[in-house]
């Protein structure tokens, strides 16, 4: 059955409240690949959904049949990576497919003006060559694998949309339908690596995809040139056409990039790990170094005063019942004089003071009735 809607090739959008088949139209929320998407209710089942009207205008004439086919082979499609097709139909002279409504937002508008880093780009890509080899295996091919036609979701997993309708699409990137259409979703696969992983579009994508142009084209551009020689390589196969050096099935791409993904991830453990222990050693080689260097500026202090930590002597003035603690500073004792009961600090060289405010010396100090305390006092 022919679903190309007769008379006007006008798309007419659709209010709140519009009832296509049993949904029930809520708001557009996008537009491109050749229709107008809304999020509507699903009347039967009470579920939120995506429901895309196609755009007449931009089938040529002949194709719409075929695309429709397409369509519905697409709804037989069962994938993680992939948005469901739930149904096909006709409402007053417009087509529409309902399909899986995908939280998240394209990979169009997530990429960053640099690009994903490489482990990220090996991921995505992954999962994205994956959809494309169940996808090939039911018979169903893509034909416009691009940034817009794949959703990311908000738990960052991919999710591709619209296979089968490339030949809606006029902002296709495939300047005409290929013969092999497996060899064009690889290409087209190998184009949207390049796109994430540099930001960049191949400027010579489209000559490359008509043929006109060798990989090479796109492979010794400067930024896909200076890309890891891993990815470059599956972008290599993807373009390549030649069956003893291209891929011939998207699940070898998919191997390929999810070795790349594992590669990435565990070199990216490695690194945390040898950040965490340099970091760990740094800490530490800073205790070493500050501890020293407390315990020195606080015996610097001491010795700048000229004195030790110490506790009064006994009256008895009898010899200290422990040796004095060793700081590294000059020997500072307690003295008293057995006469005058009076205390005082003296270093190991000189032992109070004589009548005439000369230091004296150990003997000297004896002589006059002094005495080592039994534990030193002074601050």
């Amino acid at each position: 059955m022919d679903l190309r809607p007769s008379g006007s090739n006008a798309l007419k959008p659709l209010s709140p409240g519009a009832l296509l088949g049993h949904y029930v139209v809520q708001q557009q929320i996008g537009a491109g690949s050749g229709g107008v998407v809304y999020r509507a209710l699903d009347q039967r089942l009470r579920r939120a959904v995506a429901v895309k009207v196609l755009d007449p205008s931009q089938a040529p004439h002949g194709t719409w049949a075929a695309a429709m086919q397409e369509a519905r082979a697409a709804a037989l499609l069962a994938h993680a990576n992939i948005c469901t097709v739930f149904d096909v139909g006709e409402e007053e002279g417009q087509a529409y497919l309902a399909t899986e409504l995908v939280e998240g937002r394209s990979l169009d508008a997530a990429l960053p003006g640099h690009g994903l880093n490489c482990n990220t780009a090996a991921r995505y890509g992954a999962q994205i060559a994956s959809a494309l080899a169940h996808a090939h295996e039911k018979g169903v091919c893509h034909g416009d694998v691009s940034a817009r036609n794949v959703m990311l979701t908000t738990d960052d997993r991919v999710k591709v949309l619209d296979f089968g309708l490339a030949r809606l699409g006029a902002k296709s990137i495939s300047p005409a339908l290929p013969s092999n259409p497996v060899r064009r979703d690889l290409q087209q696969l190998g184009i949207l690596l390049c796109l994430m992983t540099t930001g960049i579009f191949p400027p010579r994508a489209l000559d490359v995809l008509s043929a006109n142009s060798p990989p090479s084209a796109i492979l010794e551009s400067q930024p896909v040139a200076a890309l890891p020689q891993g990815m470059r390589s599956v972008i290599s196969r993807c373009l390549d056409s030649d069956p003893s050096r291209g891929y011939q099935r998207a699940k070898q791409a998919a191997a390929d990039l999810e070795a790349q993904a594992l590669t990435g991830n565990a070199r990216a453990a490695k690194w945390r790990g040898v950040a965490l222990s340099a970091a760990g050693a740094l800490l530490l080689a800073a205790l070493i170094g500050i501890y020293p260097l407390a315990v020195w500026k606080a015996h610097a202090r001491g010795a700048a005063s000229g004195m030790a930590i110490a506790v009064p002597a006994d009256r008895a003035g009898r010899a200290p019942s422990k040796a004095p603690r060793r700081t590294g500073r000059p020997e500072v004792r307690v003295w008293v004089n057995t006469r005058s009961k009076v205390y005082h600090c003296s270093s190991s060289a000189l032992y109070g003071k004589t009548l005439e405010g000369k230091f004296m010396t150990q003997q000297q100090a004896l002589a006059a009735g002094d005495h080592p305390a039994r534990e030193d006092f002074c601050q």
